[in-house]
This record gives structure tokens, C-alpha cells and sequence, in this order.
């Protein structure tokens, strides 16, 4: 059981990718990329309307090993700039945001912003629940009456970061 992902566009999931994504060289207007975590080498592509964001440098010159395709949006959001052409790695991966616990054991992974893996149909139930009724919430009190509700129902959360 499970649900979506949603991305936060925090990106601690890209800060540490950058020692293992290597620019080899520009052709035209793609990149050939190699991921050595993988060993795979891909065409990255500017997602349209990237180029600017791509140029500015200055979140590589703060974030040293930030993945080299990643850049600051806004305040709030750092982006991806090649989304669409990311290597299948980065396609498969799903940030864990926290977990829920119960007598020491994993009860479930929250990943991205509110979303729930898990294989316990109660936590499922009451995680539904939850979204429905502070599904609009800012962060931090979705983590406040998500905490005090789970407990209440026998669970611990612990939030990561």
C-alpha cells in the first residue's frame, strides 16, 4: 500500500549527487552526462525555459557537491534543470521525509511532502484521514496534528531534517 509522491523541491535529495554526475561535454545544445553511481552515461537537455536559470552558477558555488543541473528557483525551491531528460536513477528515486513507528518496529515511510508507504491498512486508514482533514495546513502543523493523532493511535513519528 502507498500513495503518490510529491516532491518538496527542498534538494537535499540532488546536494550530493554532484560527485557522481560528470559533465563530459556540450554537443549542440545536450550534455553528455555519466552517472557513476550507475555507470550510465546519458544526453542530458535543458528542460525549455532553463537556460538562464542554467547559467547561473551560483548554487553550484554554494553547493559544491549539488548536482550540477541543479539551480535555485526561488527562495523556497531549488529545480532540477534537465527534469526531463534526468537519468534513470534520479527517476527512480523517492526522498523518505520520516517515518512511523510502533514498538520499535517500521510502521511506514512517509516520502516527498504527505505521502505514506506503508503496509498497515489502520496507519493507511488514519494517514487518508489526516490529508483529508489538514491536507491544506502549512508544514509545520500538518507535522504537529499528524504526530498528535498517531500517537493517540499508538504510533511514533519522527520527522527527518
Amino acid at each position: 500500500m502507498g500513495s503518490e509522491f510529491t516532491c518538496t523541491f527542498c534538494g537535499r535529495c540532488c546536494n550530493g549527487f554532484g560527485r557522481y554526475i560528470t559533465i563530459n561535454q556540450k554537443i549542440g545544445g545536450a550534455y553528455s552526462v555519466t552517472l557513476s553511481l550507475t555507470k550510465e552515461s546519458f544526453m542530458a537537455v535543458l528542460d525549455p525555459g532553463r537556460s538562464t536559470l542554467f547559467a547561473d552558477t551560483s548554487y553550484q558555488n554554494e553547493h559544491p557537491h549539488a548536482c550540477p543541473f541543479l539551480r535555485r528557483e526561488d527562495e523556497d525551491r531549488v529545480i532540477c534543470t534537465i527534469y526531463r531528460s534526468r537519468p534513470r536513477f534520479c527517476r527512480d528515486y523517492i526522498c523518505c521525509t520520516g517515518k512511523v513507528m510502533r514498538e520499535d518496529a517500521l510502521c511506514g515511510e512517509m516520502k516527498g511532502r504527505r505521502d505514506l508507504k506503508t503496509d498497515d491498512p489502520a496507519l493507511q486508514d488514519d494517514w487518508i484521514g489526516l490529508k483529508e482533514r489538514y491536507g491544506g495546513v502549512p508544514d509545520l502543523e500538518w507535522k504537529k496534528e499528524v504526530s498528535k493523532a498517531l500517537a493517540a493511535s499508538g504510533y511514533e513519528v519522527v520527522f527527518y531534517g
